[in-house]
């Protein structure tokens, strides 16, 4: 992911299983407090009963939500292919994942152009590796390469039907030398302890890239397997920065070959799997938040250190800085916040939800002004209640309900006796849902406006314009550090109306309710109340390569389909993944691309 918070807090004090199981178990508090319980009981049945939906009315209190609220699809299983002999590859699959982590596709901040910088060319080695590695795939797909990102194209004998796409991003976050004898595995080992597979992108994302093409290799090897339907699988090069080169030249094809809105349905990474309140529940994101890096300067004139002003430009960046951060934004919630739908889903399924909360949720359903004033709060200290934060990181539920600000990075200063005569500070922000770019500007050129006047500088707003005239020997420039940003992406379907959606939540259900913990034969099984997989949206707190597919299709799901509690370590120390939940999370891969080519009702 994008650098800045990643899906679910995962920080520096999280240690591998061997140190430190229960130290693991704190992501699903956090979403715990907020999901739902009880689901119906779930039939076998075919990919192509996919319009038949589970009956709410058997739950308690349903007759308080508005009919239709979090619908589940009925559980689906592809014909004809059994998913569960994936589980045959174990070994092999796990051994990809070791070789993908051994080679260090470290991403930073500050790249240089692809075809100068040598630090692009360890993608090389990368792409030889999967070549070697998937020889069945190469075979079927037209590769591209393009900036270093990978789009395969897999033709299906109806070309009337819109392709599948699936994403992965091959970089990882760099690995701080200071920090490697802080790992328990070298971080480029790929070490197998029998239980977890250890290693930098072992969580974030090498392991949704290895699933995505091991479930296609396993098919092309095992079965006849001919699609009907297109696939298209798409890695990008440089998410952990952004998505500044690779996600958009994919994108360019795509759209320039394809056209807008050309394909069926999109998974990439996001939100997993979280058990609490006794119950499973799926948190696909299916909006994600703003994102903008805000540029501050503060210029003022030097001169020698023993005769300074009253604030020297480190001193004025410091009092603007403070500003900032003595006014956070203020949480909030609407019903077409992803949050409120996934509380929607535990008022309608959940027995044991809070009562004030879910009280709360029924009222606002019902449209009174005053729940809904309450009702971000009352996430928020009902959520965390109990739960443990990182030692470096916030609310994540309050930063679900509002845009964030994080001063990164700060620069200024030469020598300890000499005034600075310039400092910029980076400041990081995860845009609301329900705000803007636009909306989050003019909040902070409003909110520096008293600092300026007060100390008399001058305040050049971010469209160069002058908001405040002050001294010309002191001034404060605003803006976008990186010259871009990205407001929130619109929201996916949910509804059992929605055939891609219908046939994503109905293949996650299946492939819950036919695991071999449950199923000795690989078949769905009938699972009591309380047993299932509950189906919720959800939202991440930071970004993927996905804001750059946007004009590609509405139906983008951020998702891996894999518990929370398998896996830590993401963008710190002592990165992991569980082996087993790779080898589902492989099957689940292979269901969704058969279910798809199987449904007669996505376009």
């Amino acid at each position: 992911m994008a650098k800045g918070p990643i899906h679910l807090p995962v920080h520096a004090s999280d240690h591998s299983p061997e140190r430190g199981s229960a130290r693991r178990s704190w992501p699903l508090v956090v979403l715990g407090l907020l999901a739902t319980a009880a689901v119906m009981s779930s039939w076998p049945v075919g990919v192509n009963q996919l319009s038949s939906k589970v009956n709410l009315h058997s739950f308690k209190g349903i007759s308080e939500m508005r009919k239709g609220t979090c619908e589940q699809a009925e559980p689906i299983l592809p014909d004809g292919i059994n998913v569960t002999k994936v589980w045959e590859d174990k070994e092999i699959i796990i051994k990809r994942l070791q070789e993908a982590i051994r080679i260090p596709t470290q991403m930073y901040d500050e790249m240089g152009p692809v075809d100068e910088d040598p630090r692009w060319k360890i993608f090389a080695e990368f792409h030889d590796f999967l070549e070697r590695t998937f020889p069945n795939v190469y075979e079927h797909a037209k590769v591209t390469k393009t900036d270093w990102a990978l789009v395969y194209e897999i033709e299906g004998s109806d070309s009337s039907l819109k392709p599948l796409m699936l994403t992965a991003h091959q970089d990882v976050v760099p690995v701080l030398p200071e920090t490697v004898n802080q790992w328990t595995h070298d971080p480029f080992s790929g070490d197998y302890d029998g239980t977890s597979i250890h290693g930098r992108g072992s969580s974030d994302t090498k392991s949704s890239l290895i699933a995505v093409m091991s479930a296609l290799e396993h098919l092309f090897g095992t079965t006849d397997f001919k699609p009907r339907r297109p696939i298209i699988l798409a890695f990008g090069s440089d998410e952990e920065r952004g998505g500044q080169t690779g996600a958009p030249a994919i994108a360019k094809y795509l759209l320039e070959k394809y056209g807008k809105n050309s394909m069926s349905l999109l998974i990439d990474e996001g939100n997993g799997l979280v058990e609490t309140w006794g119950q499973q529940f799926a948190t696909p994101a299916v909006a994600e938040k703003g994102h903008v890096d805000i540029g501050l300067t503060v210029s003022t004139l030097g001169g020698h250190s023993s005769v300074p002003p009253p604030h020297t430009a480190i001193g004025l960046i410091s009092l603007l800085i403070a500003q900032l951060e003595a006014h956070p934004h203020e949480p909030t919630i609407s019903a077409k916040s992803p949050v409120y739908e996934f509380m929607t889903c535990a008022a309608t399924f959940a027995e044991s939800m809070p009562a004030k909360l879910k009280k709360l949720v029924i009222k606002a359903e019902k449209g009174s002004k005053k729940a809904w004033k309450d009702l971000p709060l009352e996430i928020i200290s009902t959520g965390m209640d109990g739960s443990s934060h990182g030692s470096g990181q916030g609310d994540p539920l309050r930063s679900l309900l509002t845009t964030t600000q994080a001063v990164d990075i700060i620069n200024g200063g030469l020598k300890v006796n000499a005034l600075p005569e310039s400092v910029k500070a980076i400041i990081n922000h995860r845009i609301n849902v329900l705000s803007n770019h636009v909306e989050l500007q003019s909040r902070i050129e409003t909110l520096l406006l008293p600092i300026a006047e007060t100390y008399n500088l001058t305040l050049n707003g971010f469209d160069g314009t002058t908001v405040f005239s002050g001294s010309p020997n002191s001034k404060v420039d605003l803006d976008l550090a990186f010259g871009y940003f990205t407001d929130p992406a619109p929201h996916s379907p949910v509804t059992l109306d929605d055939p891609a959606w219908n046939v994503l939540a109905g293949t996650s259900r299946g492939v819950w309710a036919s695991r071999k913990e449950v199923s000795e034969d690989g078949k769905i099984v009938e699972l009591q109340k309380g047993k299932d997989l509950v189906m919720a949206p959800f939202m991440s707190t930071g970004n993927t390569d996905t804001r750059r597919y946007l004009d590609l299709t509405p139906n983008i799901y951020r998702y891996r389909y894999t518990p929370m509690s398998g896996g830590a370590g993401a963008h710190t120390i002592n990165e992991y993944s569980n082996a087993d939940d790779l080898i589902e999370f492989t099957r689940f891969y292979q269901a969704i691309i058969l279910n798809m080519d199987q449904s007669e009702e996505v376009a």
